[in-house]
C-alpha cells in the first residue's frame, strides 16, 4: 500500500503527487549545541529516589496491589526468588494481586546482559497492569535492581516512569545491596 492510500489521496494517471521539498540547512550560528548526556546518579541516590517514589504511591488512599515479577537464567530457578518477594510484599503490608510474571533469559540474553526491561513480554506486562484504569495493581515487588535492569541509565528511566504514574516498585534487596 502507498502512503498516497494512506493519506487518503489518491495519485494515479494524470495526477502528480506534490513535489519532494527538503529543509535548507541551518546556518552554522542557529545549530544547537551538543550536549553532553546527564550524568547517572550513584547507587544510594537511585535507591532514595525509589524509596520517595515508594513511599508517594503508599500515600494514596486504600491498600497497594502489586504484582510479582523475577527475571531468571536458562536454568535458574524461581520459585525462591517469588517466595522471598511475597514474604516481602506482606511485610510490608502490599496486597499481592494475580499470578506472579516472570521472564526468562535464554542463552543469547544471558550473554548480552538482557538489559532493556521494555524488550521482556514479563515485564511489560506489568507495566501495563499499572497504567490500566480497570486493574488494581499500582506497583511492582522484585528481589533485586537487576531483575528490572543492571543498567544504570535504563534503571532510572523506569524509576521516572513509576514516579510519573505515582506507582511504587520494591526490591527485597535495595540498589546499594549485594
Amino acid at each position: 500500500m502507498n502512503t498516497a492510500t494512506l493519506s487518503g489521496r489518491t495519485y494515479g494517471p494524470g495526477v502528480a503527487p506534490p513535489p519532494h521539498r527538503e529543509l535548507p540547512p541551518r546556518a552554522p550560528g542557529r545549530r544547537p549545541e551538543p550536549t553532553e548526556p546527564l550524568p547517572v546518579p550513584d547507587l544510594r541516590t537511585l535507591e532514595a529516589l525509589r524509596s520517595e517514589i515508594n513511599r508517594a504511591a503508599l500515600a494514596l488512599p486504600g491498600p497497594l496491589h502489586v504484582v510479582l515479577y523475577a527475571l531468571i537464567g536458562p536454568e535458574g530457578k524461581v520459585n525462591a526468588d517469588l517466595a522471598a518477594a511475597r514474604g516481602f510484599a506482606e511485610a510490608q503490608h502490599l496486597v499481592v494481586v494475580g499470578p506472579p510474571l516472570v521472564d526468562i533469559l535464554d542463552s543469547v540474553d544471558a550473554r548480552t546482559g538482557g538489559e532493556d526491561p521494555l524488550l521482556r513480554r514479563g515485564y511489560a506486562r506489568a507495566r501495563q497492569m499499572v497504567t490500566d484504569p480497570a486493574c488494581a495493581v499500582r506497583g511492582v515487588v522484585a528481589v533485586s535492581r537487576t531483575a528490572i535492569t543492571p543498567a544504570d541509565r535504563l534503571y532510572q528511566d523506569q524509576l521516572t516512569w513509576y514516579a510519573d504514574r505515582r506507582a511504587g516498585l520494591w526490591l527485597l534487596r535495595g540498589e546499594t545491596q549485594i
